[in-house]
C-alpha cells in the first residue's frame, strides 16, 4: 500500500521532515512516499526552500537571534516565526503580549530585498506577536522598503481579518482578557491610521490577522496576500502525490476549529476528500467537536494525548507517532 505522509509540525516538538522520516523507517510493509507541508508557520523555509542563508535579527521580546532565508527558483522565503514565533520565546507562559514586537521581521525583509529576487514570500503564522504588524511597518519605513521594491507575498494561515487577532488568538499568546481587550483598541486604531496613511481598510481583506496583523501590515506595505498551505501544495506537487496514494496520513499538535481553515490538516482533507482518499489525522491534542466533525467526514482521528497521557505526549511525540500509524496500518 502507497501511503503518503503529509504532515505539518507538532509545533515547537517535532518538525514535519522528521516525522516523514520516521513513518518511512517503520512502515515497512508499506511504501511510504513522504511530504512534508506548512501553511505559513513552523517550518515554511525548510518545506519550500532548495538553498538557505542565515541572518542575524531580534525575535518578539527584542533579543538577539538567527533565522535562515529560504531560496526557490530565485524566489526568497522568509518564515517569520523564525524571528517572532511563540515557540522561540517559550510559548505563552515567557510572553509579553502587549509588549511583543514585529521589528524583527524587517530585518529579514531588507535582507532578503538586497539579493535581488523576482519576488519575496512571507510565511505568516506561529507568531508571538499582536502588535497589527506596526513594528515591521515603522522599521521598514526607515529602512526605505515602504512601498516594498521588489513583489511580496504574504503567505497567510487564517482568514481572521486585522481588528479580530485580538480576541481570536491573544488567549494562546498568554493574554489575559484585559490585554485582550487593549489589543483589540490598538488593533482599532491602528486599522484607522493605515487607513489614513495608506488608503487601505485591512478589515475588507481576509486573513490580515494573521500573525497579530503582520498579514495586513504587509498588505499595506505593498504586499499580496495568500494562502500559505496553498503556495507549499502548488511547490510540493501535492494534488498529484494524493492521487497516487492508497492512504493519507497528516497531523498537526492541535486540532480545533482552526485546523479546518487555512491550515494544513484542513487543506489535506478537502483535497484527499476530492480524489476518495481515506486519512487519517494524527495529533497531540484535539477538540471533542473537531475530532467529531472529521471522523463524521469519514476519516479517522487519533489524539496522542488520549492514547499516552499529555504529559508523555510532549516528551515523545516522535515515537508516539509512529507507533498510533503502525497500530492501524500495521
Amino acid at each position: 500500500m502507497r501511503v503518503l505522509a503529509a504532515f505539518d509540525s507538532f509545533k515547537g516538538t517535532v518538525s514535519a521532515p522528521a516525522i516523514g522520516r520516521q513513518l518511512t523507517k517503520v512502515l515497512i510493509a508499506h511504501e511510504v512516499v513522504a511530504c512534508p507541508l506548512s501553511d505559513g508557520g513552523e517550518g515554511f523555509v525548510d518545506v519550500l526552500a532548495e538553498q538557505w542563508e542565515e541572518v542575524e535579527a531580534v525575535d518578539a521580546l527584542g533579543r538577539p537571534c538567527s533565522a535562515k532565508l529560504g531560496i526557490r527558483d530565485d524566489i526568497v522565503i522568509i518564515e517569520a516565526a523564525q524571528v517572532i514565533g511563540l515557540a522561540m520565546i517559550g510559548g505563552a507562559a515567557g510572553n509579553d503580549p502587549v509588549r511583543a514586537d514585529s521589528s524583527g521581521v524587517t530585518t529579514l525583509l531588507e535582507s532578503a530585498v538586497r539579493m535581488r529576487p523576482r519576488a519575496v514570500l512571507v510565511g505568516c503564522g506561529g507568531s508571538a506577536t499582536t502588535d497589527g504588524g506596526i513594528g515591521l511597518v515603522r522599521s521598514a519605513e526607515q529602512r526605505g522598503l515602504v512601498p516594498c521594491p521588489v513583489p511580496l507575498r504574504a503567505a497567510l494561515d487564517v482568514r481572521t481579518v486585522f481588528t479580530q487577532a485580538a480576541r481570536v488568538f491573544g488567549p494562546q499568546k498568554g493574554a489575559s482578557e484585559l490585554e485582550v481587550h487593549l489589543l483589540s483598541v490598538r488593533l482599532e486604531a491602528l486599522r484607522r491610521w493605515y487607513q489614513r496613511r495608506y488608503g487601505v481598510d485591512v478589515d475588507r481583506h481576509p486573513g490580515t490577522g494573521a500573525a497579530g496583523g503582520l498579514g495586513g501590515a504587509l498588505l499595506v506595505i505593498g504586499g499580496a496576500l495568500t494562502s500559505g498551505f496553498g503556495e507549499v501544495a502548488e511547490r510540493v506537487g501535492l494534488d498529484e502525490r494524493i492521487r497516487a496514494a492508497d492512504v493519507v496520513v497528516t497531523g498537526e499538535g492541535c486540532l480545533d476549529a482552526t485546523s479546518l481553515v487555512g491550515k494544513v490538516v484542513g487543506g489535506v482533507l478537502e483535497r484527499a476528500e476530492h480524489f476518495d482518499k481515506l486519512v487519517i489525522v494524527v495529533v497531540g491534542s484535539a477538540s471533542d467537536a473537531t475530532a467529531r466533525h472529521v471522523r463524521e467526514r469519514g476519516h479517522k482521528v487519533l489524539v496522542l494525548a488520549e492514547h499516552f497521557g499529555y504529559e508523555r505526549s510532549l516528551g515523545t511525540p516522535l515515537d508516539l507517532i509512529a507507533e498510533l500509524v503502525v497500530s492501524v496500518l500495521g
